[in-house]
């Protein structure tokens, strides 16, 4: 269906304010992207919504010229939206957000995929904000519906109505790529709104483990004393990880400073516990603690834990800035959590003045069933979109410390028993882990994933994944916003082979930070 806008023809024109419904016709005159601006797309079913700049961007020799459409949903999520203005592959991709959202700054995500010739679009979720700020959701129940799941299904179809004015033409295919939030994103949208996207990459995805929030904060308070000083110090991490290491990365048959599954890691802290004085190369018996709890877990006054996504042997150097705090300032999850559960996880919110230290781990967890209920990526219930043909990659750092890696594997275990099993569950849902990785880029293992590609050969030729090429750059600037495709060999320091879980990659012969000296294997192997 082509959604017919309307066409101002020169300067003076854009200057004469005239409305125009919009009519679903056959087919349409594609719409300069100026005139984006003067369209009227406020009968888009389910996302009335308005244009409010559109202009276009010059090639500028990494990047095709460009059509840039900023606008909003009613009543208040914003997007940005990039439009080819010469070849149009026929498709559009939305690229989800991270942390809280806020902004819609991940359509810097998109490069990779408008150089080939996508329409990419990301939204704010809703509301302006930072990644960790949570007050726009005080007492805000539009807010936190929009944040979860209306403001993505809402821009898929703004999207479509603006791009198929823009371009006079239908379009062939539609995609969703995220990490994080951006992965609930995904999930959800296959889940709960089926026909808005082909096919979904939802890498690292928040919102599939019950303990969602609660092991963000758990971990943040571990590393306080009483008088809400630090104990562990960022300086004892390199011993720590260095004591994970020697214990578990030869088990997988190379020592390359990966470990490719840290389920089958027995490191103790304990080993590590100071002899004598306190020394960086070494913990102190408090020090202990902290990791000890890390590994474990929040539990009840009973001793019974509250979820079983826990952060893994090997995801030690994550922990700083995520748990340890520097420079004298609060770790990240102690202020991101804080405003999780003042502003967003209880059906009535506690506000400004409630504190991290408040949270009481045998009353409050059932007390997050709102939230659950509206941030819950966690159904198996593929269907609908499994009917329409929708696969799905997910991709997951086994160092993750943000979204801990055996929330996703559960998710896949819960896919495979409600779908018919793990031979039908792999014809439209496979699962890649990167050892080594941290939450969605980074850490020591090779992070960068044209998982794109694979999922475009997925969808549109039934080709599917049975394997991906993980690469680590020289001098990598650390962030997801870099690009996805394969870089050149002269930027790769190390590279490996991802097969579909549970396979694993095992090294055969050759250099070792090359991945064609793998071979494919079963984790007995």
């Amino acid at each position: 269906m082509v959604y017919q806008g309307i066409r101002f023809v020169g300067a003076a024109a854009l200057c004469i304010a005239v409305s125009m419904l919009l009519q679903p016709t056959a087919s349409a005159a594609p719409l300069a992207c100026q005139s984006l601006a003067f369209a009227d797309f406020s009968r888009v079913p389910d996302a009335p919504a308005q244009v409010t700049s559109a202009a276009e961007i010059r090639a500028d020799g990494q990047l095709p010229a460009y059509c840039k459409v900023e606008g909003y949903i009613a009543p208040s999520v914003g997007f940005e939206f990039r439009i080819p203005q010469q070849i149009w592959n026929g498709k559009l991709l939305m690229q989800g957000c991270g942390g809280f959202c806020g902004t819609t700054a991940m359509i810097a995500q998109c490069d990779d995929a408008v150089a080939r010739g996508y329409a990419c679009v990301s939204t704010d979720l809703g509301h302006k904000s930072t990644p960790i700020d949570g007050k726009w959701a005080y007492n805000n129940p539009q807010g936190e519906i929009d944040f979860y799941y209306r403001a993505t299904h809402a821009t898929a179809q703004a999207a479509k109505a603006i791009l198929t004015t823009a371009m006079g033409r239908d379009i062939e295919r539609s995609y969703f790529r995220g990490c994080s939030t951006g992965g609930r994103q995904g999930l959800i949208s296959a889940q709960r709104f089926p026909a808005d996207f082909d096919g979904v990459i939802a890498a690292a995805p928040a919102g599939v483990s019950p303990g969602g929030g609660l092991h963000l904060i758990w971990s943040a308070l571990a590393n306080l004393d009483d008088n809400g000083d630090q104990i562990l110090a960022a300086s004892k991490i390199p011993a720590l990880h260095a004591a994970v290491l020697g214990a578990c990365d030869s088990i997988d048959g190379l020592e390359d400073g990966l470990i490719d599954d840290p389920r089958v890691c027995a490191f103790d802290p304990m080993t590590l516990q100071c002899r004598g004085r306190d020394k960086d190369d070494c913990l102190t018996k408090a020090e202990v603690a902290v990791v000890s709890k890390v590994y474990q877990g929040a539990i009840d006054s009973s001793g019974t834990p509250l979820y079983r996504a826990v952060p893994m042997p090997g995801s030690e150097p994550n922990w700083v800035p995520a748990y340890i705090g520097v420079n004298a300032q609060p770790s990240i999850y102690y202020l991101f959590g804080g405003d999780f559960f003042r502003y967003v996880a209880f059906a009535e919110d506690p506000g400004p003045s409630w504190m991290p230290e408040d949270f009481d781990f045998d009353r409050d967890p059932s007390r997050m069933g709102y939230n659950r209920h509206l941030n819950n990526a966690a159904s198996p219930d593929l269907r609908a979109f499994v009917a329409r043909g929708g696969k799905v990659i997910s991709y997951q750092g086994w160092s993750d410390q943000s979204v801990p890696p055996l929330g996703v594997i559960d998710y896949l275990s819960d896919v495979e028993n409600f779908m018919g099993g793990k031979e039908s569950a792999s014809e439209f849902y496979r699962l890649f882990m990167l050892p080594g990785v941290a939450h969605c880029v980074g850490g020591e293992g090779p992070s960068r994933v044209d998982a794109l590609t694979a999922l475009e050969d997925w969808v549109e030729n039934d080709e599917a994944p049975e394997q991906l090429i993980a690469y680590k750059l020289k001098n990598d600037p650390g962030n997801f916003a870099a690009a996805h495709l394969p870089p050149a060999d002269e930027d790769v320091e190390m590279s490996r082979p991802l097969y579909p879980y549970p396979d694993v990659a095992r090294y055969r012969d050759g250099d070792p930070n090359r991945w064609q000296s793998f071979r494919r294997a079963s984790p007995e192997q």
